[in-house]
């Protein structure tokens, strides 16, 4: 497609749904270049289609090369990034959850107009089709998300509601209409048919044979174009051969590690930063990369018998979630999060074990993402700053120790075998690995796990280092603070690099419908236009924001 009306780049959880939305008008022309594969309707990969998340496990779904530094005493380490269609919902664990209505009212208060819980609760009603809520009132959106049935739940998550319910905590049916604290079945992005992704249920067949709107996939944008101040275009490559595209409109939805990088290399970001690299610059925004947000969070991993073990039917990863508050000054409600995981591989061991997690899901510490090189394809610098603002460790602590109170309650603890604290590395990768050397690991940890507790004890304490055992219900060697601090690991939830936010904040990079300052014909739409990470796994956030930016656009073609 020649000159489109729109241009959008990239094809994960904002990117589809901008491409649906916008080519419902006829009189409107859409592209939507992706640097990965495609996932069209009838040939979706059938690790995508899996509700246990073995997507993640798939090398060739992620941007390659891509590390990030946790803290800045710690090292870099392989980040994970998706590259196919779909992005990050076509990955992820299909956690959906909306996140608390302070996050939003923070937005707001940010400078974020039209942003406030208020306005994003019927967002995301109407994207949603959840299986288990009253509709009654309201239409199924597009988006379909169930829970695990109770009765379906294991042996282990049950102990743990039981525990729960005795310290006070209320449970909660839904926990995106009803937000709080208190224990929840986890919202899962899914349906009998599988997973949902944003290109599943947005790039539908129907949506695909509309006649204004063209995907080009397994093509990388390299930079944007310019006339003066105005956004024009793009140049890809594709198959080894560049080309430039004109357009009317740019938005980038490269998510919140590329989209700033994109606008760096295009002379947007702080001057001083980029004249090393000989890049001219554009706009003086020194937001660009800036107030980079992530969720830290740890695992304990249970062995257990045979009573408390997830029917092995059930192809599911998370099944509940406790939602606490910390109780520090001046923190918001709800900004700890426990979850339990049922199943760590989709091979026949994957039942065997557990995971229990904790999570700081209100972090203030901000890293940022810098360029290492003006070409593109080199991946940039990644820094979270993990616990480098003083309310984020003691909060982190505190919601491990949550955890592990529950792990050596009387009434847990006869649930499992034995726990561990594992190292801060992607869980599944721990337990997982592909081919035949996977197959063969598999046929090796199934026998560990059911030969006796002793000798499962013995081995895993072996292989997870640095993690280590910490318990069972006869004898107790819990983590020491510095332990558990080390565990923590970011999780793919990076936010907030191209911050929505006044003109007058140097922060901010794009106004409240996401355009952004300084340039024209340019958006971004993004979690990294988020002003704060929500308490949420940014999935679903991230489909709202585009759905929402959507509707700006269409609003202001009217």
């Amino acid at each position: 497609m020649d000159h489109p009306d729109f241009l959008i780049i990239g094809g994960g959880s904002a990117g589809a749904v901008l491409a649906s939305r916008l080519s419902q008008d006829p009189g409107t022309r859409v592209l939507l270049v992706e640097a990965g594969r495609d996932t069209p309707p009838g040939a979706v990969p059938a690790d995508i289609v899996d509700t246990f998340p073995s997507s993640s496990l798939n090398a060739s779904y992620f941007w390659p090369e891509l590390q990030a530094q946790r803290s800045s005493d710690t090292p870099p380490r392989p980040y994970v990034q998706a590259r196919v269609m779909g992005g990050g919902s076509s990955v992820m664990g299909l956690w959906a959850l909306r996140g608390m209505p302070s996050d939003y009212d923070a937005w707001a208060a940010a400078g974020a107009a039209g942003w406030s819980w208020n306005d994003v609760m019927p967002v995301f009603r109407r994207l949603e089709n959840d299986a288990d809520r009253d509709q009654s009132q309201t239409s199924p959106g597009c988006y379909p998300i169930r829970r695990l049935p109770r009765e379906e739940w294991p042996g282990l998550v049950l102990a743990v509601e039981g525990e729960a319910s005795r310290r006070g905590w209320r449970s909660i049916d839904d926990v995106n209409e009803t937000p709080g604290e208190g224990l929840f079945s986890m919202p899962l992005s899914q349906d009998a048919q599988g997973r949902a992704s944003s290109a599943r249920c947005y790039l539908t067949s129907e949506a695909r044979r509309r006649t204004n709107l063209s995907i080009l996939t397994e093509t990388t944008v390299t930079g944007l174009r310019f006339d003066g101040r105005r956004a024009c275009g793009v140049t890809v490559t594709r198959n080894g051969e560049r080309r430039d595209i004109a357009a009317r409109e740019v938005i980038v939805c490269a998510g919140a590690i590329h989209s700033p990088a994109l606008l760096l290399r295009a002379g947007i970001g702080p001057p001083e930063e980029l004249a090393p690299f000989g890049i001219t610059p554009r706009v003086d925004r020194p937001g660009v990369g800036r107030n980079l947000q992530n969720h830290p969070y740890l695992h304990f991993g249970l062995t257990l018998p045979p009573r408390s073990r997830l029917s092995r039917e059930l192809r599911r990863f998370a099944i509940a979630g406790l939602r606490l508050s910390s109780g520090l000054e001046g923190c918001p409600a709800g900004d700890l999060l426990l979850f339990m995981i049922g199943r760590v591989s989709g091979r026949d061991y994957g039942c065997d074990l557990a995971m229990f997690g904790a999570a700081l899901y209100s972090p203030y510490s901000r890293g940022r993402v810098t360029l290492t090189n003006p070409q593109a394809g080199t991946p940039p610098r990644v820094e979270f700053r993990m616990f480098e603002d003083l309310r984020d460790r003691p909060r982190m602590l505190k919601a491990a120790r949550f955890a592990e109170s529950l792990l050596l309650s009387e009434s847990v603890a006869a649930a499992y075998n034995d726990a561990f604290l594992l190292p801060p590395v992607m869980s599944l990768q721990q337990f997982n690995r592909t081919g035949i050397a996977g197959k063969l690991m598999g046929l090796a940890i199934k026998a560990v796990l059911n030969a006796p507790p002793a000798f499962t004890r013995r081995i895993l304490a072996r292989r997870i280092r640095p993690g280590r055992w910490i318990a069972n219900r006869h004898r107790r060697a819990p983590a020491s603070d510095a332990e558990l601090i080390a565990a923590a690991a970011p999780m793919a939830h990076p936010s907030g690099t191209c911050a929505i936010g006044p003109q007058r904040d140097d922060m901010a990079v794009v106004d409240p419908h996401c355009r952004v300052y300084g340039v024209e014909n340019l958006r971004v739409v993004d979690a990294s236009v988020m002003p704060r990470v929500p308490s949420a796994n940014t999935n679903l956030p991230t489909i709202m924001v585009a759905e929402r930016a959507a509707e700006f656009i269409r609003s202001e073609r009217a």
